[in-house]
Formats: structure tokens, sequence, C-alpha cells
């Protein structure tokens, strides 16, 4: 069957419409789409369009400063500097008020037991450490230590040698009636230091609202120290007389049996008792104080005072080393596309602090990639040459800790070879 093609015919009104096309587009058309491609392709190979890897970034320095932080939800009980001063590695900063201890003891106690030779009994035995003290959960061991000493100072000096059977059980009657007699005093102590702290509460809170009666809460704390130490001392003397009843005891029972006890036994577990007491103060001082790693200048979070309290894991203080070298900065970014950056790769930063639209952005450059990868992230070190300038001309202050955003430039491909998917 034969199609016939025929012109199609149109009305007026359409051809109206539809128009007759203009000559020139008829005859250079393809001619100018030609040209356009050939721009586009040109324009595409000479413009290069980076491939960037972004992360969060903060300012800090080669030696950078240390955040303390609380190990634990806690009172504190001294601020032992103040903010702005200069401290050695070391130096005790904030004491908490858990415990039981009064750090200055505790320091005391610490100074005591550090400036005597440890591997000679005979001067371990010879330690005083004072009743008076407070001690807290320390005091176990300090108890401890000095039952070694008096068991080692007895059987050197053969003391309980010298009495019979029926003197060393009429000196047990004796020391049983002042033990009764310590006893009933430590009642009557805890009742006059329940008094002493509740009177304490008392004056803490009316200058807590304003009125002025310093003095009499520095009487109303003394009071309460003298209470304290008094019931500390009456506690370390009926311990003392229960174990000298005890060694008493067992001198009676060594006549009974021929045994004697050894002195080179009693010496060794003396040492032990010190080593012992030696790591309990270490532990208190680690769980209880917070101290200086670096030589440098200690800023104080805000609200850190005596008898605030703070939670767990909070920002303390924090120390500045005096010679903290040039300033870097530390970018964490995630580990997926890592292996892309390197060192010498050039590094834009836009800090919030001041927006880029208005004073421009920073230009460093990487100097360390982190190897081992924490929480996902890959801490990488950026230098500043040209210092914290921006491309503006302004200068961005080094504030440590200042955050910012940042962009590393791990390479720059034409947009053709982008586009055509060539590497």
């Amino acid at each position: 069957m034969a199609v016939s093609l025929m012109p199609v015919q149109r009305s007026q009104e359409v051809a109206e419409i539809i128009g007759t096309p203009a000559g020139w587009l008829t005859r250079n058309g393809t001619w100018m789409l030609g040209v356009l491609i050939a721009s586009l392709t040109i324009l595409a190979s000479f413009y290069s369009y980076p491939t960037t890897v972004s992360g969060d970034l903060v300012l800090t320095t080669v030696d950078p400063p240390r955040q303390l932080k609380a190990r634990r939800a806690t009172e504190i009980q001294r601020v032992l500097v103040t903010d702005g001063e200069q401290v050695e590695a070391g130096q005790t900063l904030i004491v908490a008020k858990q415990g039981g201890a009064k750090w200055e003891h505790v320091q005391y106690l610490d100074d005591q037991l550090m400036s005597i030779d440890s591997g000679s009994a005979d001067r371990l035995a010879r330690l005083e450490i004072p009743p008076t003290l407070t001690l807290g959960e320390l005091q176990d061991e300090v108890y401890t230590f000095q039952d070694r000493q008096e068991l080692y100072r007895s059987l050197l000096a053969r003391r309980l040698e010298k009495y019979t059977t029926p003197e060393l059980t009429k000196l047990i009657s004796g020391d049983e009636a002042q033990v009764r007699t310590l006893q009933r005093e430590a009642e009557s102590l805890q009742e006059t230091l329940t008094l002493a702290r509740g009177q304490l509460e008392q004056e803490v809170e009316l200058a807590s609202n304003g009125v002025q009666y310093t003095e009499r809460v520095n009487a109303a704390r003394r009071r309460v120290e003298r209470a304290e130490e008094a019931l500390q001392k009456n506690y370390s003397q009926l311990r003392s007389i229960r174990f000298e009843i005890e060694m008493m005891r067992n001198q009676i029972d060594a006549y009974r049996s021929g045994r004697k006890g050894s002195t080179e036994q009693a010496g060794i577990q003396l040492r032990q008792a010190y080593e012992d007491l030696l790591e309990a103060v270490a532990t208190w001082s680690r769980d209880f104080t917070v101290t200086s790693p670096v030589t440098g200048q200690v800023v104080l979070s805000p609200s850190i005072t005596e008898d605030s309290y703070v939670t767990e894991g909070r920002l303390m203080v924090t120390v500045f080393p005096l010679d903290a070298g040039s300033t870097l900065g530390r970018l964490d970014i995630d580990i997926r596309g890592s292996g892309r950056v390197q060192p010498g790769q050039r590094v834009v930063i836009d800090f919030p602090k001041w927006p880029a639209l208005e004073y421009g952005s920073v230009t460093g450059v990487i100097t360390e990639v982190g190897l081992v990868p924490v929480d996902g992230k890959v801490s990488v070190l950026i230098a500043f040459p040209d210092g914290l300038v921006t491309n503006t001309g302004f200068g961005v202050t080094a504030e440590p800790f200042l955050q910012g955003k940042a962009t590393v430039i791990v390479d720059k491909r034409p947009l053709i070879r982008r586009l055509l998917g060539v590497g």
C-alpha cells in the first residue's frame, strides 16, 4: 500500500502563530551550538574543582594546656591557689571534702613518712604520729602501723617478760577499767562534736543569707576542729590500750606454751605496715586532690570555691604551661576518607567567633596525621606558617581552645575530568 507524502496544510491562524524561522538562525544555529559546547569544554578543562575533607578544629599549642576535671561528684574542701597564679609541677591545687580527712593533716603524715629510712625497723618504730590528726579513711592503716610499732618495740625490749602472769592479769584489769572510762568520754565528746557541727551549720546559713558574721563562723569552725581532735585523740588512746591488753594476753599465752615472739618477724610486719600506709596516703591524694601536671599558670573555672559542689567530669582548673610553644590547630576528621589526608596539604579554617563573610578565613598546613583513630576520628595537627591572619588581613587572637570549622584541600582536578570520571 503506497503512502503519499503530502505537505502539511496549516490554517492561517496556526501559520501566524508559528511564524517563519529567522534565516540567520537556520543558517548558523548548528555552528553556534558547536561553539557553545567547545567553550564549555575548554572552561571545564581549565577550571579546577577541589576535593575536600572537613572537620571540627580547636586551637592548642605545642605543649597544650591541661584541663583538669573532677574525677567524681564532690564538695570542695580547699582551694589552694588563686586565679592566674603560677604553680609548679606536682603542686596541689584543689582538695575534695570527701574522705573525712583534713588535707593539712594528710600532708603532714606524708611528709613524716617520706622523711624516714623505711629500711630500718628501729627507725620506723620511733616514728611518732600525733593522735590528734584527722585522717578519715586513712586512720585504719595508721592504727595498723602503730600496732606493729608497739609490737616490735615490746618484743625488742622484752618489756612484758618482766611481769608474772598474776601481775599481767592485774594490769589487764586496770587497762579494762581505763577502756570503760574512755568509752564514756567518747560518748560525751561525740555529743560535743555534734553540737558544735550544728552551731557551725547555723552560722554558715546566717552568713549565706547576707549576715556578716565572719568571726562567728570562724569561731564555730575552730570549735568543731577542737572537738574532732579531742575525739580523735580519745579513739587513739582507746585503741592503744586495747592493743596493750591484747599483747599482755598474748604474753600470758606465751608463758603457758613456752613460745616467744620473733623480733625479726615483727620487723618485717612493721615495714609492710609502713608500705601499706604510704600507698594508702598516695591513693588518697590521687582520689581527693587535684595536682598540676606541669609548671605554668592556672585559670580556675567559675564557681570553683571552697564548700562549692562539682559534678563528675566538670572542668575545675586549666593549667597553661610556661613554655607552651607555637599555636597549632587540632582537627578531628572522620576515619572514612581520612587516607587521602597527608602532611603538607592546605587547610582553610573559618572561626565562628569571627564570621568568614566579614573577617575572612585563615590558611594552615597539615604537619602531622594521627595513626591511631579514637572513637572513629583521626587527629590531625595543623601549623600556621603565616600566623592566624585571614585572607582579608584580620589577625585572629590565638585564644586557647578556640573552635573553628576546617576544610582540608585534598587535591584539585579539572572539572572535565571529574565529569568524565577520569582519576
